[in-house]
């Protein structure tokens, strides 16, 4: 349902905003003062406080790209028209790429009707009178998108300094460990995951193969990392998944058996990212990786290590090879157990279920499922779909928002209609003062009555404009949709950007049918 009424305080701090000696945020760009100072600025503007106010935070994201969740949580928000207005301590808040930010503040939130503050610029989209963020937030961001890598390499350096000297820079501690609460560059045992890597490695030392010592981890239901993880306060959203049921995977047991931070060792810069602000990462090779040893106390002997090893397969590295994504990254899981598929790039790509392989006696889908026959039922699918939402738009054009502008139209047509006569009254008032028919006591007693009602017809013609201007806008944005909809109606190729605009999930059957959740409302069932 669309709430134009609502006003979002984004909020950002990211590594760029940490000091390089002690690595603690700066007080003035933290999430509290930057909070603080939104607040303090809507209080002090009348007109702001008509909104109801939400806030959006993205803590520890970089500005250079808009892959953060709190924006995409706010564009998704601005996408349904939910948002009234935006409002940033300061434009490289928002983001530090010039051309995407300009294109958001001069086009997009223009066109949706969204007031857009910057409270450090002195920017406000609704005082503009037509003059955007101009010459001077491009200046700005130019030299953000500078300060940001130059930021990017001194922080860099001073990580690889930190791990030199064996401080432990990790998000999160290797089940097994946690970060010691007075120091976050610390590592202390957990018993209870440290006591699960200590039976992982036996196991591994009496010869079983990776994959036994996975299926032996689910039959025994011996909590999982993520499980582990989450007792101890501990979230991450790659963790859960859609499944509710929590399995051992392989891969996760293969790199438990490889880690030789199990060693008392640190182990610092196994993958690095392409660029700065680039979302995608690579592995690195080994010979490149910062190895400290006697950094905190071991879980497992280097007896037992080395013994282990022989259950693992030897670890080559394969170059910078980039760890990217796939058409239906995100989209496809299982329905029998709820995991993601795996995807397989071969010669003709194929997607799987692996907990049949991790769990003895699962229901899960155990066959290849080709891309290419996936990407035909799913396109069939949203052809199907795409019909029938313009069938529906076709009905709801009547009724809903084409019918609301029509009779908006015709009742600011009679209000101004009502105008125009008060204002002749006025003047025919006038006259009759001038010819003496009235008193000078009459015609000010009879003007101020005509002066009120024409104010406040004036008022009832001023708010059905800016509800007409709303919907016109909303109903130019569907027009919009609608083009692109019907443009999916006549293509043979399936693309992210069909998946991201309708699909929510993908869910493959053990007999290869499909079953789609969409976005805008109940799955449909298709047979591939």
């Amino acid at each position: 349902m669309d709430n134009p009424d609502i006003l979002v305080m984004y909020i950002r701090i990211s590594v760029e905003d940490q000091t390089h000696h002690t690595g603690e945020k700066e007080e003035s760009n933290s999430i509290t003062n930057q909070r603080r100072l939104l607040k303090d600025y809507i209080e002090g503007t009348p007109e702001l406080l008509k909104y109801q106010m939400t806030e959006l935070c993205d803590d520890g994201y970089s500005g250079t790209n808009l892959e953060r969740p709190g924006m995409k949580r706010l564009l998704d928000m601005v996408r349904k028209r939910q948002v009234g207005c935006i409002i940033v301590k300061d434009f490289s808040r928002f983001g530090r790429d010039y051309l995407t930010v300009s294109d958001y503040i001069d086009q997009i939130f223009p066109f949706m009707g969204i007031r857009f503050i910057s409270v450090n610029d002195h920017y406000d989209s609704a005082t503009c009178k037509g003059m955007t963020s101009g010459l001077d937030m491009a200046f700005r961001n130019v030299l953000y998108g500078y300060y940001s890598q130059d930021l990017s390499l001194k922080i860099k350096s001073a990580k690889r300094t930190k791990a030199k000297n064996g401080e432990f820079l990790s998000s999160f501690a290797p089940l097994g460990y946690q970060k010691l609460p007075q120091n976050k560059n610390q590592l202390v045992i957990e018993p209870e995951g440290a006591a699960i890597v200590r039976k992982i490695f036996a196991l591994a030392g009496t010869g079983m193969s990776v994959l036994q010592i996975t299926r032996w981890l689910n039959k025994e239901q011996i909590p999982t990392p993520c499980q582990i993880k989450n007792s101890l306060g501990q979230f991450h959203k790659y963790w859960n998944g859609k499944g509710k049921e929590k399995i051992w995977d392989n891969s996760v047991v293969r790199d438990i058996l490889r880690d030789e931070r199990y060693l008392g060792k640190n182990v610092y810069g196994k993958q690095a990212r392409i660029k700065v602000g680039d979302s995608h990462l690579y592995n690195t090779s080994p010979k490149d990786w910062i190895r400290v040893e006697h950094c905190h106390e071991p879980i497992v002997s280097k007896t037992d290590f080395d013994a282990a090893q022989k259950s693992v397969r030897e670890y080559i590295p394969r170059g910078r090879k980039v760890l990217g994504t796939h058409l239906f990254s995100g989209k496809i899981w299982c329905e029998a157990c709820g995991h993601s598929l795996y995807y397989f790039k071969a010669e003709a790509p194929y997607y799987r279920c692996m907990t049949w392989r991790n769990k003895g006696g699962s229901s899960c889908i155990g066959r290849k499922i080709q891309e290419s026959e996936l990407i035909e039922a799913v396109l069939s699918a949203i052809q199907l779909y795409v019909k029938v939402l313009l069938g529906e738009d076709a009905v709801q054009e009547k009724v809903g928002n084409g019918g609301k502008i029509a009779g908006l139209r015709k009742q600011l047509a009679i209000l101004e209609a009502d105008i125009k006569k008060l204002q002749e009254r006025k003047a025919m008032l006038y006259d009759k003062l001038v010819e003496e028919e009235i008193s000078r006591e009459g015609f000010q007693k009879s003007q101020k009555a005509l002066t009120c009602q024409q104010e406040e017809v004036q008022y009832r013609y001023n708010e059905l404009q800016k509800e007409l201007a709303h919907l016109e806008c909303i109903a130019g944005v569907e027009q919009e949709e609608k083009k692109h909809w019907k443009e999916y109606l006549g293509t043979k190729e399936l693309t992210q950007g069909m998946l991201e605009a309708l699909i929510d999930c993908i869910y493959v059957k053990q007999d290869g049918a499909i079953r789609i959740q969409w976005k805008f409302g109940d799955g449909l069932t298709g047979e591939r």
